[in-house]
């Protein structure tokens, strides 16, 4: 009896971090929606132009995670060790860092806007001057969007994601609000949209702040910290960063493969992504939510629930990827009608939910694994291996799809076979790893 209560709670515990961090991100898509909704009724040139300057807004995410993820674990830990002083230390390096990023990013991708955007080869002028002049305006607010990016990541590490939840929501709100006004009644087109995001942001930021100064009673300064606490950030931050960028990479690298096959296929894959990712959206916050949990249990060197907590989340896990599973499995072509009508894009699209679906269990795997990994800080294990078979898609898209005539098949297999073995891999290291905490034959940091 006491033992199913025990394993209730730890559900719990997992849940409650879990739900609004999932809820933050599904807000942080409808970002987007919101401007691409808006901006979508002045025309495709426009759409475009907000999709290419959207690049660089997100590969400035992948970047500034070197801090926010190195700066949350960091910060998760010394709350397990009880640890106030490492608290705010971590915090002061946090900022600090992402304030000398921010404006080294904003600079670059200021000063730079035209370069970058002609990299796109778009052949239409007004979308370049277009997309040049959002990314300009977006630049301006890049050190607000980091700032709240790394408050939010301390949040979290406090266990109150409910907070932050509130801050995204508030933030959000306002874009609503903003981007009709911005846009259309201010006359300010494409540009609206970004100044319309910008004070958004601005708006999230300050409540952040309010936040961690009266809720968490935290103290945010930029004072200098002794260079230990940044090297253990970085430590921490650079594998899941570098395993970000080049997941983008050579997403655009599989992008191009499938445009061989035509626009169908393309069309396919979108949806086919889209689709999927509302069962990476859940994933994810649990991932984090393990992340943190652990993270704390790890600073308390309590290796028994660190065990209890990742097995705990693997059976949660599992209860989104096997409906998963079966509804990729059984009911491709349902749900891909509710979006388009072509026939061709439909088969396609079913032929890739079928083959991803068997992968799902795994990547529950691996997901939930990296999220043990990380919050014990050993970010390097996950990115290795998440690095090496993703970057092995390429080849074997190639091979499979043109080399033994498998067509776009054969890519979508080189998906779902490398999935498949980045969750056992992982596993297994982690089994290892399992051990090594058994026998308490773990290595804490000294800091």
């Amino acid at each position: 009896m006491e033992q199913t209560s025990a394993k209730r709670e730890k559900r719990k515990s997992l849940l409650r971090i879990a739900i609004p961090i999932i809820l933050s991100s599904c807000l942080q898509i409808s970002y987007d929606i919101t401007d691409m909704f808006w901006v979508g009724k002045l025309g495709s040139g426009e759409v475009a132009a907000v999709g290419t300057a959207g690049f660089y807004i997100k590969l400035g995410w992948s970047l500034i995670s070197v801090i926010t993820i190195g700066t949350m674990v960091s910060v998760s830990h010394s709350i397990g060790a009880e640890k106030k002083d490492r608290i705010q230390h971590f915090i002061s390096c946090g900022i600090r860092s992402t304030f000398v990023l921010g404006i080294f990013y904003a600079l670059f991708v200021f000063m730079l806007a035209e370069p970058l955007i002609s990299l796109f080869n778009i052949e239409r002028p007004e979308v370049n001057t277009m997309a040049q002049n959002y990314l300009r305006i977006s630049s301006i607010t890049v050190l607000i969007m980091f700032m709240n990016l790394l408050f939010t990541a301390i949040i979290d590490a406090h266990g109150k994601t409910q907070f932050s939840f509130r801050a995204v929501l508030y933030g959000n709100i306002v874009n609503i609000i903003l981007d009709p006004l911005f846009i259309f009644y201010f006359g300010l087109g494409v540009e609206g949209a970004a100044w319309a995001t910008a004070l958004s942001q601005g708006c999230a930021m300050m409540y952040a702040v309010y936040l961690l100064r009266h809720r968490l009673e935290l103290t945010l300064s930029i004072k200098a910290v002794p260079h230990k606490f940044l090297r253990k950030i970085l430590g921490i931050g650079t594998a899941p960063a570098m395993q970000r960028i080049l997941f983008s990479l050579i997403g655009i690298a599989i992008g191009r493969i499938v445009s061989i096959w035509g626009t169908d296929a393309i069309a396919a894959q979108k949806l086919g992504l889209q689709i999927e990712s509302l069962s990476f959206l859940l994933m994810n916050g649990l991932m984090q939510a393990t992340s943190i949990l652990i993270g704390q249990y790890y600073g308390e060197r309590n290796t028994d629930m660190i065990r209890k907590c990742y097995r705990t989340s693997i059976r949660l896990g599992y209860c989104i990827s096997i409906p998963a599973t079966f509804i990729f499995l059984a009911f491709p072509e349902t749900i891909l009608s509710f979006f388009v009508n072509e026939a061709a894009t439909i088969e396609i699209g079913s032929a890739y939910l079928r083959i991803v679906g068997f992968s799902q269990l795994f990547a529950t795997l691996e997901t939930l694994t990296s999220g043990a990994y990380t919050g014990q800080g050993l970010t390097k294990y996950p990115a290795t291996v998440s690095i090496v078979f993703t970057t092995m898609r390429i080849p074997l898209a190639l091979l499979l799809g043109k080399s033994l005539g498998m067509g776009i098949e054969g890519v979508w297999w080189s998906i779902s076979l490398t999935s498949v073995i980045k969750g056992i891999v992982l596993y297994l290291l982690y089994r290892k790893r399992e051990k090594e905490l058994e026998k308490s034959n773990i290595q804490y940091s000294s800091i």
